[in-house]
């Protein structure tokens, strides 16, 4: 808009339509103008200018500039959509319109002086910004004003009016625009509706009983020549809501009993109340520094949202949200935390201080030690009731009078922690279990009432976590958790102090355990009273052979897998030499050696041993292994080189190969994981068959050294140890032919295996010593061979066989702490074996064979698939 600048006064209008480009006063630059109000009865409803010879008579709308708009007495509105008012030089005044005295002010305003006036803004552009424009501020004057605007943009600030001149209650509501000052309500009980746009200084509500609302997308940042606040309430008791937006300062209270209710939205400083005896109410929202009641008797409640810094209050409620700082200025009032109020999950900063004056603190369902992983600080309290709730102590004197645990509720207590006071515990633990026997709990009393105390306990060390109390009493029947830590002594009994007191012995009933699925669990402890009061642990090693349990069980799968090794060379070398399977069993380097393989993958599951060690049997873990052994045979025909072989054979042979076991363990006794072992293993050894017609007698050994890597589960350590182990074998047999296709083996012999393992120190400084197995066997072998020509030339042949075996002087050991255990299982097994061998020419033979093993502990289940080419 352009023109010469002009002050308007128009008295007694009762409505002024400030539309787009549509405002009084010719845009002519030096037209002479009057204006004369228009009535309807005696109310004026618009004004007519008529200007001279310079410039036509302008009628609405009309282009032009002010310095000031002044609406007197009565319930004037300024509705602007559009355009714009903008400030200029003062120059000469409007004529006087109605009897008023011409006006010509200095500065540019809107002035709505007396009257309930309403200013409506939707658009357009007051003022100009800038470091060279100038604003033009809205007074709304006396009485009960409406101030609106959805849109457009003032350069400058909005007053109400102040108190003792009329002041009214003013009423602010902005859904959008921008308000590059400031919103004063200064007097009366002023109402803010702020849903948007924004409002780049601040709001100060008025000296009443205010009410402000703040949601949606509103933006109200900081007159910061004023304060930090972005709505200061100032006096009165004011109402302060905000559900959603932005400020980018604080929220005061100040004086006054002030209502703060924040749900959502976000506020860039500090919430506070101030004088007064406030309520400060936070369920969302997000608020950077403190929220503090500050003077007077003050309520905080917190159900959700994120708080930055401290919270302060006589009276503080915590149900869930996120607090970044500490919990201050506590009176005998309350401090109540519950955590059952609402869903929103209640998240403190490891190392919270709680302080006040006489406090008195409830906390009802709420895990404030987050598992034991975080830590409170009390100071200045003179109860504390915790029930259903964990609370954390680390180092460091806790204020506390008298500090109650009720209901299941546990207290963490981890490094060098003091209570002033007494503690009462019902049905409720105390947990110093942090894996470290080095933590000490220093009471003024302590009282057990059917309480749970888990603490660590270090053999090597002679330590145990402690609880220090003048006076200690206990009723009801009491349970004392022990989580083993360091390397256990399964070789000696060991007594250690828990509790330390001079009161005199203490009367009650304890119970004693290591915590199930910890080393622990591998004793019996006992509670012995102390020599002047407290209590001290007995520690005995009971059943601790699960602890050595994968070593027993990877030993017996490598002797398995060899002795499975050799028996597949054995066979193949009876098959071979005495032509009970068709086909090219072996490759012929000369016409009296030649070479054959084989290989076998298995898998077994086995039961678990019976355990028996320290006096004591029990049934061991459940185990699965998966087997591989692969072996190649250089066979020497000496019956066929020494020219006897009408009458006799005789095959040698020198074999070597490779083993390999993997084992897992089951679970037992609490423990998950029992632990695991592998073994790799290479072997060598030689056999010699001898044959007489259909008569035969075969004699092998077998050498196979190794290494085993073992994990323990249950000490949660590492090792590994190298094993050797010795097999050797005598079989004879007889074959009858069944028919011209058919003939059946009939064979029987013995079996000896000795097996070591070396002493080893684990990760945890466990010592094994060696482990051992050694027995022998008797074994019965018949079998069932066929042939079948096909019309393609190729043979099939058929055959299955069965193997039972009976051992004796059966011996299963493994040591730790020189402390033997036995391993046992069932002596009698039988295994059956089937299988093809399918000779598709001359030089080239497929084969496959399925083996079970079973016995009433374990079953294995193996096969092989091979392909023999001679060349």
């Amino acid at each position: 808009m352009t023109g010469k600048t002009r002050a308007l006064y128009l008295g007694g209008a009762s409505a002024l339509a400030i539309g787009a480009a549509s405002i009084f006063i010719p845009g002519q630059a030096e037209a002479a103008c009057e204006a004369t109000p228009i009535f309807e009865g005696e109310t004026v409803v618009s004004v007519d200018v008529t200007c001279d010879d310079t410039a036509p008579t302008i009628t609405a709308p009309f282009d032009t500039s002010f310095d000031d708009i002044y609406l007197g007495g009565g319930p004037d509105t300024l509705n602007m959509s559009g355009g714009s008012i903008e400030a200029g030089v003062a120059g000469t005044a409007t004529p006087p319109v109605d009897g008023f005295e011409e006006n010509l002010n200095p500065s540019p305003n809107i002035d709505m002086l007396g009257g309930n006036d309403t200013v409506v803004i939707s658009g357009g552009t007051i003022g100009t910004g800038g470091t060279t424009g100038t604003p033009i501020d809205v007074n709304l004057g006396a009485g009960d004003d409406r101030f609106e605007m959805s849109g457009g943009t003032l350069f400058g600030n909005v007053f109400g009016e102040v108190e003792g001149e009329a002041p009214g209650i003013d009423t602010f509501v902005i859904s959008g625009g921008t308000v590059t000052g400031s919103l004063f309500g200064l007097g009366g009980g002023n109402i803010y509706d702020i849903s948007g746009g924004l409002v780049q200084g601040s709001l100060f509500a008025g000296s009443q009983n205010d009410r402000v609302t703040i949601s949606g997308t509103a933006n109200i940042q900081v007159n910061t020549a004023v304060g930090p606040d972005s709505v200061g309430l100032e006096d009165g008791d004011d109402v302060f809501t905000m559900t959603g937006g932005t400020l980018g300062g604080s929220v005061s209270g100040n004086a006054g009993n002030d209502l703060l209710t924040i749900s959502g939205g976000t506020i860039g400083n500090y919430v506070a109340g101030n004088e007064g005896d406030d309520q400060i109410e936070i369920s969302g929202g997000s608020i950077a520094d403190d929220v503090r009641g500050n003077e007077g008797v003050d309520q905080v409640t917190i159900s959700g949202g994120t708080i930055g810094g401290d919270v302060e209050g006589e009276t503080v409620r915590l149900y869930g949200g996120t607090i970044g700082g500490d919990i201050t200025g506590i009176s005998g009032n309350t401090l109540i935390i519950n955590g059952s109020v609402v869903a929103n999950p209640l998240t403190l900063r490891n190392g919270v201080l709680f302080s006040g004056t006489g406090g008195v603190a409830t906390i009802t369902d709420e895990d404030l030690a987050a598992g034991g992983t975080k830590t409170q600080n009390f100071t200045g309290f003179n109860t504390v009731s915790a029930s259903n709730s964990t609370l954390g102590f680390g180092t460091g004197t806790q204020g506390i009078g008298l500090l109650s645990l009720t209901n299941a509720s546990t207290l963490f207590v981890n490094g060098n922690a003091n209570l002033a006071g007494n503690l009462n515990l019902t049905n409720s633990t105390i947990n110093m279990i942090d894996g470290a026997a080095d933590d000490v709990f220093t009471l003024g009393g302590l009282t057990l009432n059917s309480g749970t105390i888990g603490l660590d306990l270090n053999q090597q060390t002679s330590q145990a976590d402690q609880l220090i109390a003048s006076a200690f009493a206990a009723n009801g029947v009491n349970t004392i958790l022990v989580n083993l830590v360091g390397t256990p002594q399964f070789a000696t009994t060991t007594d250690i102090p828990i509790i330390i007191s001079t009161n005199g012995p203490v009367a009650g009933t304890f119970v004693i355990q290591g915590i199930p699925g910890t080393v622990g669990s591998l004793f019996i402890f006992q509670v012995i009273p102390g020599p002047t009061g407290g209590l001290l642990i007995r520690a005995i090693p009971a059943n601790f052979g699960i602890a050595v349990a994968p070593n027993s069980a990877v030993n017996a799968s490598t002797v398995e897998t060899a002795i499975d090794a050799l028996y597949g060379v054995n066979r193949d070398a009876i098959a071979s030499d005495l032509g009970l399977a068709n086909g090219v069993q072996r490759v012929q380097l000369t016409s009296t050696f030649g070479v054959f393989a084989s290989g076998q993958f298995a898998h077994t599951e086995h039961d678990g041993f019976t355990i028996s060690g320290n006096g004591l049997t029990a049934p061991g873990p459940d185990f699965d292994a998966d087997d591989f052994s692969a072996a190649i045979s250089l066979d020497f025909n000496a019956a066929k080189h020494f020219g006897f072989d009408d009458r006799y054979g005789l095959n040698l042979g020198l074999f070597g190969g490779y083993a390999s076991t993997d084992v897992g363990m089951g679970s037992l006794q609490g423990f998950d994981f029992i632990g695991d072992a592998d073994n790799k293993s290479g072997m060598f050894g030689g056999y010699a068959l001898f044959r007489q017609g259909v008569n035969y007698g075969l004699v092998s050994a077998s050498t196979f050294i190794g290494e085993t890597d073992v994990t323990s589960g249950v000490l949660n350590t590492t090792g590994s140890y190298d094993t050797i182990g010795y097999a050797v074998t005598g079989s004879i047999g007889h074959i009858f032919a069944l028919s011209d296709r058919m003939r059946f083996d009939l064979r029987g012999g013995m079996l000896g295996v000795s097996f070591t393992g070396d002493d080893y120190t684990d990760s945890g400084g466990n010592q094994f010593g060696k482990s051992r197995i050694s027995f022998g066997a008797f074994k019965f072998e018949p079998g069932i061979y066929a042939d079948y020509a096909m019309e393609n030339g190729m043979v099939f042949s058929p055959y299955a066989r069965a193997d039972l075996q009976q051992r004796f002087a059966y011996k299963n050991t493994a040591t730790i702490d020189n402390r033997e255990i036995d391993f046992d299982d069932a002596d009698f097994s039988v295994a059956l074996s089937a299988g093809f061998n399918l000779k598709m020419s001359e030089r080239s033979t497929l084969s496959s064979e399925l083996r079970g093993k079973f016995s009433s502990d374990s079953s294995t289940v193996g096969g092989k698939l091979g392909l023999k080419i001679s060349f």
